[in-house]
């Protein structure tokens, strides 16, 4: 039975699933502090995406680093999750 990602695309049973990496984005806004998230992301692109959709105009997005594999597993996060850190 086939497997569809996101995009629609047959991951076929050869296809490896991509790897995802916890990508830690800062959000900053005029007189706020400096708010920091980690995203569980394929790419710093899509992480970035996911930020500044919920991100207003007045608020700078910016890829700051990235968490270690088993920090991500130690916080729980999913892919897609975006949390505070």
């Amino acid at each position: 039975m086939p497997k569809f990602t996101l995009d629609g695309v047959d991951d076929g049973p050869l296809r490896k699933k991509e790897k995802r990496t916890a990508y830690l984005i800062a959000v900053h806004q005029k007189r706020e502090a400096v708010r920091v998230y980690a995203v569980l992301a394929v790419s710093a692109e899509t992480a970035l995406s996911q930020v500044r959709a919920l991100a207003t105009e007045d608020m700078a997005v910016d890829v700051v680093g990235a968490l270690s594999r088993d920090l991500a597993r130690q916080l729980g996060l999913k892919p897609g999750e975006m949390r505070l850190v």
